[in-house]
């Protein structure tokens, strides 16, 4: 294009002086030309291509037409020379052959000395037309068509550069392959569209007995594979093959024309699957049956009560049988014999004439019945005696007699459930209060809520001993003049879903539900921390007492656990009294009387609560070495009024003087009580009319106002603290 441009641009004066104007109109034709094949040529390259190829014959063909010079014109047709080589680097061969075989005419033209301006008449041409042709056949040989050249092999050096990079890329995928395909550990075989083995590993290869040579003919896969569904869409199937389970997934590959199938020995899960299923069918046939007794089971006896209330639509009582010696019996006999016993008390129930229908083992020695009646009196007057009388008879096992006492619960449908599980759990609730001088009972909504109420309040307590959530308040021990000698710690209970729990309430749960050494464990634990923080405070310290339950004085560790909190806070033995009840003394003697004597050697205070309730016997607690006996408050609060009960009261007290335990005088609350009970040579108190119980801060918050002293408390103040 810049030739063409330079030649139209030099010639046009000269061409317009000498009138020759087709010398314009061809120059700038062909700038037009060359123009438009730069701007067509990014879209349309073939065709540009094609075109600047004509363009150049054009020009050679325009030479000798308008060049009057012979020789001249010979130059202008070797100009047609160049196209096989701008056809070459362009098109491709086909084109520069066609343009080699064209140039034959430029050739002839030239050796025959051919001249064509005749054609045109033209008679005279530019001056200066030597010095255009030559310049432009020299600046196109050597700068043109080099520069072309040299495009081509920077283009090349880019192809092969380029190719490198696609080599690489090939070899990594090679590696790819050999690390996915042919080393794999798993048996992969590739198909093509139509299933015809392409390729095989090593782990196929071995797995089906198969070899290249096999695969080089393209074997069908189902011919190596037969119980392959290779028309299923399922891309994922277990096959049998060969005494071996075969679990073969596929993955489409390359347009979907190729297909990776992959195979693993899944024998062995298929195995356990078959186990499983086994045991499934097993436990469907049992489903009904309890699996030790063979008996019908709890789901049965639903499932048939449903179906009894479908049919009839009328009520009927569900009673549960259970015996009050059921743990005497599990402990005395073998759970075989234990369970011998309870079918033949369900044999018993199936033979009795007009009895009970549909019974059922329906938990750990638990029998459920119906009972059809609709009259209460009759069902508890007549047909429940009726049957506790021929199950109560003596049993026949091993050659031995055994002696069962059955306790009943029941409910009635539809009055105490809409369904046969809601009154089964109702008459398994009435179980639970039946007594042996009550065996019969019914289900009763409010007995049933205090016992859900009373299990709630367990749970509960149970996560607030987790979680420590318990505190502790300390009630002051005090001589007659108000003088704090001692402490009791007493465990109370704010829940963040009850509110605050009475120990009267919470207590006797944690005992019911072994929950008792955990809560004394407890408090034991942050009493020991309080009494630390004390110290570190700089206030002043004195002994404080903790309950012991039976429980807790009975475990063999509970004198490590004791010792263990006592080092973990830094507490002196001789800083904690440990208050005992008589029962937990009683309940075995010469455990009780070591462990006392042991607890003694380390210097802990030794006392025993709640003396006067039950039969308390001061001779029995003369055989303990116990420092202090606590008067339980019944004896206290009628020792001004009662002069029986004074006497009583000073004759303990004599006698403790006697055996040199000290006597603490419990639940004081009137200032007649505190005298008379000084007169008689009390030197301990402790109760409402000095300090109720108080939490920790509080406590402090009174010894740095007044000291260890605490004086008479008034009614208003009573009802403050």
């Amino acid at each position: 294009m810049l030739l063409c441009f330079g030649v139209a641009w030099h010639t046009f004066a000269t061409a317009v002086e000498l009138d020759l104007l087709y010398i314009v109109v061809l120059t700038f034709s062909f700038l037009t030309i060359s123009a438009g094949l730069v701007l067509a040529s990014k879209r349309f390259y073939k065709q540009s291509a094609h075109a600047l190829l004509a363009a150049i014959v054009i020009a050679s063909i325009c030479m000798n037409l308008f060049l009057t010079d012979l020789e001249l014109a010979k130059v202008g047709s070797m100009y047609m020379y160049s196209c096989p080589i701008i056809a070459l680097m362009l098109l491709g061969n086909r084109t520069a052959t066609f343009y080699a075989v064209l140039n034959i005419v430029p050739f002839y033209m030239i050796i025959n000395n051919i001249d064509l301006s005749n054609v045109t008449g033209i008679a005279q041409q530019l001056p200066s037309a030597n010095l255009y042709i030559t310049g432009l056949i020299f600046l196109f040989f050597n700068i043109c068509i080099p520069l072309a050249v040299a495009r081509t092999i920077v283009a090349a050096k880019r192809l092969n550069k380029s190719m490198s990079v696609a080599n690489s890329l090939l070899i990594d995928k090679n590696e790819l392959y050999k690390t996915f395909f042919t080393e794999s550990d798993k048996a992969k075989i590739i198909v093509d569209e139509h299933f015809n083995i392409t390729d095989a590993n090593k782990c196929a290869n071995k797995l089906f007995a198969v070899n290249k040579k096999q695969i080089s003919k393209g074997i069908d896969i189902t011919s190596l594979v037969p119980e392959l569904n290779v028309k299923t869409n399922n891309m994922s199937q277990v096959i049998q093959h060969k005494r071996r389970f075969l679990r073969a997934n596929y993955l489409v590959a390359m347009n979907k024309n190729y297909r990776v199938y992959e195979f693993y020995d899944c024998t062995q899960e298929q195995i356990i699957k078959q186990n499983l299923a086994n045991i499934e069918q097993e436990n469907k046939r049992l489903k009904y049956r309890n699996s030790q007794t063979k008996l019908p089971n709890k789901h049965w006896f639903e499932m048939q009560c449903e179906r009894l209330i479908t049919k009839y639509q009328r009520g009927f009582y569900i009673v549960v049988a259970q015996t009050a010696n059921s743990e005497y019996l599990k402990l005395k006999l073998a759970q075989q014999d234990s369970q011998a016993l309870l079918i033949n008390a369900y044999k018993r129930l199936k033979i009795m004439p007009d009895g009970p229908f549909l019974c059922a083992h329906i938990g750990a020695g638990k029998l459920a019945f119906i009972i059809g009646t609709q009259s209460h009196d009759e069902l508890k007057t007549k047909i429940l005696p009726t049957i506790k009388h021929a199950l109560d008879e003596t049993y026949k096992l091993n050659n031995a007699r055994c002696q069962q006492n059955f306790m009943f619960g029941y409910a009635h449908y539809p009055q105490h459930g809409q369904n046969s599980a809601e009154v089964l759990t109702n008459a398994s609730s009435a179980l639970k209060h039946a007594t042996k001088s009550e065996p019969l009972c019914g289900y009763d909504e409010k007995l049933s809520q205090a016992f859900l109420e009373k299990y709630e309040i367990s749970m509960l307590l149970d996560e607030a001993l987790l979680q420590g959530d318990l505190s502790v308040h300390y009630q002051p021990k005090v001589t007659a003049s108000g003088e704090c000698i001692g402490l009791e710690a007493l465990a109370r209970w704010d829940s963040p879903i009850l509110g605050v729990v009475s120990p009267s309430v919470f207590i006797p749960i944690a005992e019911e539900y072994a929950m008792v050494s955990r809560l004394t464990d407890l408090i034991i634990q942050k009493v020991c921390s309080q009494i630390a923080d004390w110290s570190q405070k700089g206030l002043p310290t004195v002994p404080v007492a903790i309950n012991i339950s039976l429980l807790d004085f009975s475990q063999a560790d509970f004198m490590s656990k004791l010792v263990k909190y006592l080092a973990d806070f830094n507490i002196k033995p001789h800083q904690i009294e440990l208050e005992l009840t008589e029962t937990s003394l009683e309940a075995n003697q010469a455990h009780s009387l070591e462990l006392i004597h042991t607890l003694q050697s380390w210097g802990f205070i030794i006392s025993v609560d709640d003396f006067g309730v039950g039969y308390s016997n001061i001779a029995r607690l003369a055989e303990y070495p116990i420092n202090k006996l606590k008067l339980d408050r019944s004896l206290i609060s009628q020792v001004t009024t009662s002069t029986r009960q004074k006497s009583l009261v000073k004759a303990v007290h004599v006698m403790c003087e006697e055996l040199d335990i000290k006597c603490v005088a419990e639940g004081v609350e009137t200032p007649e009580q505190v005298t008379v009970m000084a007169q008689m040579g009390c030197k301990e108190f402790q109760g409402f009319y000095f300090a109720k119980p108080m939490p920790a801060k509080r406590l402090e918050a009174h010894i740095s106002r007044k000291g260890l002293v605490f004086s008479h408390v008034k009614s208003k103040e009573l009802n403050t603290v």
